[in-house]
């Protein structure tokens, strides 16, 4: 004997309403647990970032390889990007309250202008705690596969990258600050 009549749509529409649910409460477990809740793309790669260098304030080469040890959040930005020059604060912020020995927030402008206009932004901004760098070629962007500015890259204490994001960022949110310091707590 089967279902009484005219209760196979409403099972159907059961089944798949509970499809629906399911679905929505893996979204969003996998939002709330993962990067992608502070807006990062996670990223897959199991070997360091190959990058090219860059040049500090005084024209002195450097490279994120200089940084290994550290968690390092690599920000691409430029001083004709208004996103960009809106999270510059809250960038200087995080490397204000980020541990110096666990941490290195890098900050290189993509610019192709002269290097007084970026350092005449810097110094609007009233940026404390970020050094200028500088990468007037471009470089980074292209390697980083940057669509625009800012792009950010986050990259573990070996270099492989473990995140990326497009976009301007609150970087020193509550969220933000506690997603970094889990990656270094989970790092070996």
């Amino acid at each position: 004997m089967g279902a009484p009549s005219g209760t196979g749509p409403i099972l159907a529409k059961a089944a798949v309403l509970g499809l629906v649910c399911a679905a929505l409460f893996t979204a969003v477990a996998w939002h709330i647990a993962g990067p992608g809740r502070y807006g990062l793309q996670s990223l897959s790669s199991k070997t360091p970032a190959q990058l090219s260098s860059f040049v500090d304030e005084t024209g002195e080469a450097t490279s994120v390889d200089s940084f290994r040890g550290k968690i390092v959040i690599l920000n691409l930005w430029a001083a004709w990007c208004i996103p960009c020059l809106k999270e510059m604060p809250s960038l200087d912020r995080l490397a204000a309250l980020l541990p110096e020995k666990e941490f290195a927030v890098i900050a290189v402008s993509e610019d192709r202008s002269a290097p007084d206009v970026v350092k005449r932004s810097f110094a609007h901004l009233g940026l404390r705690k970020l050094k200028l760098y500088l990468d007037p070629a471009g470089k980074l962007s292209r390697e980083v596969g940057a669509r625009g500015m800012p792009t950010t890259l986050i990259l573990s204490a070996e270099g492989t990258p473990l995140s990326f994001r497009e976009g301007a960022a609150t970087w020193d949110s509550e969220e933000t600050i506690n997603y970094l310091q889990a990656l270094q707590t989970h790092m070996p």
